[in-house]
């Protein structure tokens, strides 16, 4: 929503120049911050009630340890959980962001010390693979696929 107001807000003022006479053609920079910026997946904010909706739905769950100084923490925020690949992948699952920052005991009892953390757990809520330190989409995705194989169900005999 706030890139929006600031859209609006780079419209405005390029338009106003224009149409003082002032430039011409709309510098570069502003360009490339007209282009609409892609939102991150959707995460459950709050660890214990994304386990529960992990639970009833039973899906596998991506949770995601953050805090707002670690560069990597944001950059995965602004480009690993937008990439097309990773939210189509992440329908499958229930995301959970943890802010570290406001959440140490939570940290210190899964025995997340460093930022980014991704803790990636099968239906049952069991740990099948931890991620440390910044994951590019095409890390994220392919660890992503080794949980949903895993946590594949097979499928029911029929007539038995």
């Amino acid at each position: 929503m706030k890139y929006q107001y600031i859209l609006l807000f780079i419209v405005v003022v390029t338009a106003g120049s224009c149409l003082s006479g002032c430039g011409g053609a709309v510098p570069t920079q502003i360009a490339l911050l007209i282009e609409e910026k892609e939102e991150p997946i959707a995460f459950v904010n709050n660890h214990v009630a994304g386990l529960e909706v992990a639970k009833q739905e039973k899906k596998p769950t991506l949770t995601f340890f953050s805090i707002p100084d670690s560069a990597g923490s944001q950059r995965m925020l602004e480009t690993t959980f937008c990439d097309d690949e990773i939210k189509r992948l992440a329908e499958r699952f229930v995301c959970i962001h943890v802010d570290g920052s406001q959440e140490s005991v939570l940290c210190k009892s899964l025995e997340v010390s460093s930022f980014p953390t991704i803790l990636l757990s099968n239906t049952a809520g069991m740990e099948i693979r931890r991620l440390i330190g910044k994951q590019t989409p095409d890390q994220l995705a392919v660890q992503m696929h080794v949980v949903l194989q895993t946590t594949a169900q097979r499928p029911q005999m029929i007539g038995r």
